[in-house]
């Protein structure tokens, strides 16, 4: 292993230096013969610590990450702090498998900063190499990791203190489980982070959690959720309307993935839904011509447009029934 200093010792160094930053901040405004007496030196670093060959590095966590800085014509070679944040990314990938969020940080991180000049041509060049996947997947981590974070560590506030800095959840988070999330559910969400926030989002998850008694809710049940739910430009709802549509979606959705599943096993009683649904398709379409008309009376170019879909829906309808 390298002989880079662990993330604790990367933690205190950044300190270190916005409190020696801080203090030549607050000389440059002091005037007077106290300000010229006054010691604004910065603390010096301790001495970097010698990691033994072989021995494993710390696993990084997600606060051990420092915050996103936009650096968009960063060039030549890496600052000092620049160095320590890569490095920490750099580890963060290695740990891809263990925890997908803390690698789409490391990534958002390492994008965002154009830390990867360092070791690569383009950017890339960079996702490609140490994600193996395209930018556009990329980015998609990146945005659904924000939602993976708010369910992995409870959101935390700072409080102060006489002589120090303590840290404790927000009443808000008080006692809630830590829960898992695949990357994969964690896209699923999307349409609820763009609509309401990754907070939002993260609390239909855990709706979605209590209802079906599970762990961890599978990409499937999360898509058959949000699909049903309107865009938040069509209907905007509370967030406490939303939690109570989603658990009621969670519900029918999971009793729904059960029959399906154990329609699985009876192939005549999996083929007899398909007819139910076609039935009650049928039944419900009975006043469409007159809802056309009387739509085509208050927008004509509107109900055409609708009409339109609707032909395209019923025809790839039509190419899914048997040739009998």
């Amino acid at each position: 292993m390298s002989g880079t200093p662990d993330p604790a010792e990367l933690r205190r160094r950044r300190k270190e230096r916005r409190a020696a930053q801080q203090a030549g901040e607050a000389a440059e405004t002091t005037s007077g013969p106290e300000a010229e007496s006054a010691d604004s030196s910065p603390p010096a670093l301790h001495e970097e610590p010698v990691i033994a060959q072989g021995r494993p590095q710390p696993m990084i966590r997600l606060d051990d990450l420092p915050e996103v800085v936009d650096a968009p014509d960063a060039t030549g070679p890496l600052t000092e702090d620049e160095e320590e944040r890569w490095e920490l990314c750099r580890r963060s990938f290695q740990q891809y498998q263990e925890a997908w969020w803390v690698a789409a940080k490391a990534l958002h991180i390492s994008l965002k900063g154009r830390l990867w000049r360092r070791d690569y041509e383009t950017a890339e060049a960079f996702i490609q190499d140490v994600g193996r996947m395209s930018t556009s997947n990329a980015y998609r981590q990146i945005a659904g990791a924000e939602v993976a974070a708010l369910l992995t560590s409870p959101a935390r506030i700072e409080l102060e203190s006489n002589d120090q800095s303590r840290m404790r959840d927000s009443e808000k988070t008080q006692g809630q489980k830590p829960l898992v999330i695949s990357q994969r559910a964690a896209e699923a969400l999307t349409y609820l982070r763009e609509d309401y926030g990754a907070s939002v989002a993260a609390n239909a998850y855990r709706a979605a959690v209590e209802v079906t008694g599970r762990d961890r809710v599978s990409q499937k049940t999360i898509t058959g959720i949000v699909q049903q739910l309107p865009r938040k430009a069509d209907e905007e709802l509370s967030e406490e309307e939303l939690t109570g549509r989603v658990r009621d979606l969670a519900k029918k959705q999971t009793e729904k993935e059960a029959a399906e599943a154990e329609a699985a096993v009876d192939p005549v009683k999996a083929f007899g839904e398909y007819v139910a649904a076609a039935r009650d398709f049928s039944r419900k379409t009975r006043g469409m011509a007159a809802a056309y008309k009387k739509a085509a009376k208050v927008d004509q170019a509107k109900a055409d447009k609708l009409a339109k879909q609707l032909r395209t829906h019923l025809a790839h309808a039509a190419d899914n029934f048997p040739d009998v």
